[in-house]
């Protein structure tokens, strides 16, 4: 990825994709306002997929400023992130976060994804 396009590539498209997140996370990185499951992709980029839910993001017009931070702060990690497929959940509370408050939790939640990838995805040494 280069630049700060968000092409669909890089999105979770259809209901099949967030199946197979939500039934093979093997990463989890939990937040009080943030949960975030992956899952390793055959692809060479990461992808993401957001679930902001009304119930706990109410007005739509915090729904959609929470995806557009989000999705923002994937463009600048997508590099340093590892081959994954993401979904970003949102618990109660995300839409009250003002901007700078809502960029540090995305952006620290980014750092603890990749190090975990890095401490629990290992490749597997080939055996005979």
């Amino acid at each position: 990825m280069t630049g700060f396009e968000f092409p669909r590539r890089s999105r979770l498209l259809n209901a099949g994709d967030y199946r197979t997140v939500f039934n093979g996370a093997q990463l989890k990185v939990s937040d009080r306002h943030l949960l975030i499951l992956a899952t390793p992709n055959s692809l060479p980029h990461p992808r993401v997929g957001l679930v902001i839910a009304k119930k706990n993001v109410r007005l739509a017009v915090q729904r959609n400023r929470v995806k557009r931070i989000i999705r923002e702060s994937f463009r600048h990690q997508g590099e340093v992130l590892p081959n994954l497929d993401i979904v970003v959940m949102a618990r109660r509370g995300l839409g009250d976060l003002d901007n700078a408050a809502l960029h540090q939790l995305v952006d620290h939640s980014w750092k603890r994804l990749r190090k975990y990838a890095h401490r629990h995805l290992k490749p597997k040494p080939k055996g005979n």
